[in-house]
């Protein structure tokens, strides 16, 4: 025959009792991961941001010496394309489609 009414209740009210206690549990437990995972975004956005300031605090004093540097570099290196592909050419009236590379 069928069980006692009362004691599939009380089964019926344990298990949903036992769900609640497990439903909590899962809420407090990803609470407390999104804590942890806010708290180290947190922490890795503080790392980025103290590195960009460094790096941009060393950049100005990079800067001048390199622009310096290039301005030196370009007008000697200007004045020496030229003459390299006036050596390297063929001259106007030996062109041809033969010779054309």
């Amino acid at each position: 025959m069928a069980s006692n009414p009362k004691t599939d209740a009380e089964a019926r009210y344990a298990r949903a009792q036992k769900r609640a206690q497990d439903a909590t549990k899962a809420m407090s437990e990803a609470q407390v991961e999104a804590r942890r995972v806010e708290a180290n975004t947190v922490r890795l956005k503080a790392l980025r941001m103290a590195k960009e300031a460094a790096d941009l605090a060393a950049k100005p004093a990079e800067k001048p010496a390199k622009a310096k540097a290039a301005k030196k570099a370009k007008p000697a290196a200007a004045k020496a394309k030229p003459a390299a592909k006036m050596d390297e050419g063929i001259p106007i009236e030996n062109l041809t489609a033969e010779n054309d590379e």
